[in-house]
């Protein structure tokens, strides 16, 4: 008993069963509002109702054989001529009160087809909805894997990125180092280069200087002032500091290949850990740096 209970109960449960819902409407509804089927429609349920009734009574139905006319009919023939007899009577009763039968009006929205179903082409379309279905289930797919991919390029674009910053940040913390051992002047110089306006600013240090731009030698037209007489006891520190200052630039104008080819290599080597070490590498390489 219990074993058949389970097998009833999920029976119950795996097929879909629908719930009886009752609605009750007022007799004033539907004397107003509810009206007879059209013409259309009342011939098809009668043609319906006479097929029923056809089959049941008709040349489709049982003829019992002759050789047990007079033999007692069993319960089960009883039953079945029973319920011919009722299916009967329904059918004429419902053909008789067809055209009288109040039906509920149809909304506005849905138009009346009197087309026959087509399972054939409910079916194609069904198919065919099953078909896009699919394709749109697998394009859903691969886009799901090319967002997942272009968010691994992306974290790995901001690893790199951030490696980047942390390479640039001590590069120029490097650079402040080196700055602090420099001359103010050639500091001033340099600082001037990387604005852009480095060699404006050597020009007007020259003139200052009375340094020629083409041989570098001191410029005649510019040794001597309109002061010059009354400050003759400068002139000869004026000679020194001309020469100071020209041999500083002639050092620095050496040195800055030199210089341009160590940043450059710096940035390579920090370009090459940034994509080939790991951060912990790269944290303790800054750390070690940076002491």
């Amino acid at each position: 008993m219990g074993a058949s209970k389970t097998s009833s109960s999920s029976t119950r449960k795996h097929f879909a069963t629908l719930e009886p819902r009752i609605k009750n409407i007022s007799q004033a509804t539907i004397q107003k509002k509810w009206k007879p089927l059209p013409t259309t429609s009342q011939d098809k349920i009668r043609q319906l109702l006479l097929n029923i009734k056809s089959k049941r009574s008709g040349s489709a139905a049982r003829i019992p054989p002759i050789s047990r006319a007079r033999t007692s009919k069993s319960k089960t023939a009883i039953k079945e001529e029973e319920y011919e007899k009722i299916v009967e009577e329904i059918a004429d009763k419902l053909v008789s009160r067809l055209p009288r039968m109040p039906f509920p009006p149809t909304p506005a929205s849905t138009s009346l087809d009197d087309t026959p179903f087509d399972l054939s082409n409910t079916l194609h379309r069904v198919s065919s909805l099953q078909s896009q279905l699919t394709t749109n289930i697998q394009s859903a797919h691969l886009l799901r894997r090319q967002i997942k991919r272009e968010q691994r390029a992306l974290k790995q674009d901001r690893a790199e990125l951030t490696a980047l910053e942390r390479g640039l940040k001590s590069s120029s913390e490097l650079r402040r180092k080196k700055e602090r051992g420099l001359h103010p002047i050639a500091r001033q110089l340099d600082t001037n280069e990387d604005d852009g306006v480095g060699v404006d600013q050597i020009e007007r240090i020259n003139t200052i200087a009375g340094i020629s731009k083409s041989a570098g030698q001191p410029d005649p037209g510019s040794l001597t002032s309109p002061n010059s007489d009354e400050d003759a006891d400068l002139e000869p520190l004026l000679n020194q500091l001309r020469s100071h200052l020209l041999s500083m630039q002639n050092n620095v104008a050496g040195m800055k290949p030199v210089l341009a080819a160590v940043d450059e290599t710096k940035m390579a080597l920090d370009l090459f850990a940034a994509r080939k070490l790991d951060p912990e590498t790269l944290r303790r390489l800054h750390s070690v740096q940076g002491s």
